[in-house]
């Protein structure tokens, strides 16, 4: 189980540089340092919501989702999970962009800052339309 939390600017703002330097980190290896979940257990193939989906529908390869990590921004910032059964793991970050006119909600985290691994565990459509008002838009 995990909660939801908001995290300070500052703390937002670490994140944001931390990814962004391991992304361009001459070390990270896109098909060897980015893990993406292309869906969940609960999902079925045919979900328009699943990542794998969302990333057909936008003819995304790896580096593409890469670059949209890259261009991630403070004002993009929706929401932040713990995991409630191991607050030691790093937390998932997740933000609402908008991709190509549409609402993707991408949930991200440093799963491992020295070896530069990457785990986005969301890059979806949004289900649901996002906050009129997100924290620090």
């Amino acid at each position: 189980m995990s909660s939801k939390v908001v995290s300070s600017k500052c703390e937002v703002e670490t994140f944001l540089k931390e990814i962004k330097e391991i992304l361009v980190n001459p070390y990270f290896n896109v098909s060897r340092d980015l893990d993406i979940l292309l869906k969940k257990r609960s999902e079925t193939a045919i979900d328009p919501y699943t990542t794998g989906n969302t990333l057909l529908a936008l003819d995304f390869d790896m580096a593409d989702a890469v670059h949209q990590l890259m261009a991630l921004e403070l004002s993009e910032y929706l929401e932040t999970f713990i995991d409630d059964k191991d607050n030691s793991l790093p937390p998932f970050f997740a933000f609402a962009k908008s991709i190509q006119s549409k609402d993707v909600y991408i949930k991200v985290k440093i799963r491992d800052r020295q070896k530069c691994k990457v785990f986005c565990v969301s890059f979806h459509f949004a289900k649901y339309p996002f906050p009129v008002k997100l924290p620090y838009a």
